[in-house]
């Protein structure tokens, strides 16, 4: 799971754009979510629980057993 601020001076967007990619290349399961107005580590409640909840989502979905 990558969580990316689109605002980010630390990690550019391009950056993890390319960890997707290679991910996805290497058929490794993962979800990307580009926060458009945020920066580095989200400010904005509405964001931070979106991305809790996204992060639930996928671990749910690939760690726990049936």
């Amino acid at each position: 799971m990558v969580l990316q601020g689109a605002n980010d001076p630390r990690v550019l967007k391009v950056e993890s754009d390319e960890i997707v990619e290679a991910a996805k290349k290497n058929n490794i399961p993962v979800k990307y979510i580009v926060f458009e107005d945020e920066g580095h580590g989200f400010k904005k409640k509405e964001n931070e629980i979106k991305a809790y909840n996204e992060i639930l989502l996928f671990l749910d979905e690939h760690l726990k057993k049936e």
